[in-house]
């Protein structure tokens, strides 16, 4: 039944959220227009899908439908009453409430299949779906018969699940291989180029390695950072060959388009594209808030150029970090965190200046009241450890004193209230209310959770 959705499949260790955030937005501009008219041939694509993991505020995020080119990207999450009408049908379905837990579905499962359901209930014609974990085993790997199939970069992550090497990360990875679909990639590290070649050949699969498309130099790109035009230049590729295997002839081969100037509606999705979170930025009241998940050690690789770059064109602005990460190695993170950025920032500031003026550390908690929080904060926020403590944050404070050799102000508080609250008014001494004047500079990292939990608060304020 899924075959229907002409889905593209896409995996990877990093930039495959954003990959797919950018084929949404290239293929927008070939839907309907909203009135029922369009000027392409063939008819316009008519509803798209998109299917992400994890989210950053509500579970909703994960299920986005585009009906139109009048959808705003805010305005594609799949409403409350549908979300509510679908999760219930699934329910019912499977007969949850007579299943024990050990014979239902994880939660990765159960919401795979009802955003899948709920592309069918909506008669949507085209479903990007990014893989939640690897690929050969991932909940969303049930589709047979997808248009296309991406592999963004590669790196060491999940590998008490995926493995330990970049051959078996890119072995669970090329899982996702179909015959007869094409599968594009960015370019990988030699091991796992070797892996994915195999497989292709194994399963009668047209690989293609995609590098950057030179007209990316000179566009601005929806979602900020330097490497995000190799997330750009998959997702261009990856749409033209959809766009040709729905009827649309007009789009150039690959080889020809990666040598020519982008079509009008490619460059204007790349430039429209949205994916929140990931290298944001928020203006207010004289301070620039720089807002990304990053949570492994090569999202962190990506993420240290952006922030150095970020802070250098206010070099006179007090610079702060905000950081979590419950669940992974957070020390190591850290760690690499601050090599990453000193080797960014020697290039840009001065040797003499510190990288950060203060840095501090909460939970991923949002509110200060003690209110309980609703379940899906909960499931967000829980570690599977008590937070009550903070003995997490005390570990990283005392870690970054060590490392930083003590040039930071350093603090722990609970929430991520309170820690935004420190870092915008610094121990009582507010930033510059100028709306024109960037006194302070927050980069707030380390986990999606975290990210998610300061981009509600930041709502309230701006």
């Amino acid at each position: 039944d899924f075959d229907a959705l002409n889905a593209i499949h896409i995996a990877g260790s990093k930039g495959k959220g954003s990959t797919a955030a950018f084929i949404f937005s290239i293929l927008a501009e070939y839907s309907t227009d909203g009135s029922g008219l369009g000027d392409q041939s063939p008819a316009p694509l008519g509803k798209i899908g998109l299917y992400t993991s994890p989210h950053l505020r509500s579970v909703r995020e994960r299920i986005r439908i585009r009906e139109s080119q009048r959808t705003t990207f805010m305005e594609t999450s799949l409403d409350e009453g549908k979300f509510a009408h679908y999760l219930s049908d699934i329910w019912d379905r499977l007969g949850m409430d007579n299943r024990p837990p050990s014979q239902s579905p994880s939660f990765a499962k159960f919401l795979t299949l009802m955003g899948l359901h709920a592309f069918i209930q909506e008669k949507v014609e085209t479903a990007v779906v990014e893989v939640c974990i690897g690929g050969r085993y991932d909940s969303t790997n049930i589709l047979r018969q997808p248009s296309v199939c991406a592999i963004s970069s590669l790196g060491l992550e999940h590998t008490d699940i995926l493995g330990h090497t970049i051959e078996r990360i890119a072995w669970a990875k090329g899982g996702i291989m179909k015959p007869g679909t094409p599968l594009f990639t960015a370019p990988q590290e030699p091991g796992a180029m070797a892996v994915l070649e195999d497989l292709a050949q194994t399963e009668g699969v047209d690989l293609q390695v995609v590098t950057a498309h030179p007209d990316l130099d000179h566009i601005e790109l929806g979602l900020a950072g330097d490497f995000q035009r190799i997330n750009a230049s998959l997702a261009v590729v990856v749409a033209a060959k959809h766009l040709s295997r729905m009827g649309y002839n007009d789009i150039p081969e690959t080889a020809t388009l990666m040598q020519s100037p982008l079509p009008k509606k490619f460059r204007r999705g790349l430039e429209n594209a949205r994916w929140p979170g990931r290298c944001e930025t928020r203006d207010h009241k004289g301070i620039r808030w720089l807002l990304d998940g990053a949570h492994t050690i090569e999202s962190i690789d990506v993420l240290g150029p952006w922030v150095a770059k970020m802070m250098a064109a206010q070099r006179q602005a007090r610079r702060v970090l905000i950081f979590n990460q419950q669940t992974k190695d957070a020390v190591a993170l850290l760690r690499h965190l601050r090599q990453i950025l000193v080797s960014a920032a020697s290039q840009l500031l001065n040797d003499t200046e510190v990288v950060f003026h203060q840095v501090i550390f909460c939970t991923n908690i949002l509110w200060e009241r003690h209110e309980a929080p609703d379940l899906e904060r909960v499931s967000m926020t829980y570690s599977g450890d008590s937070v009550d403590d903070l003995r997490l944050q005390h570990e990283l404070a005392a870690c970054w004193t060590t490392i930083s050799g003590g040039e930071s102000e350093v603090t722990v508080v609970r929430t991520v209230e309170e820690a935004i609250h420190q870092a915008a008014h610094g121990h009582g001494h507010p930033f510059c209310k100028d709306e024109d004047h960037i006194n302070g500079v927050v980069l707030i990292t380390g986990s999606l959770h975290l990210v998610g939990s300061a981009m509600e608060f930041l709502d309230t304020i701006v």
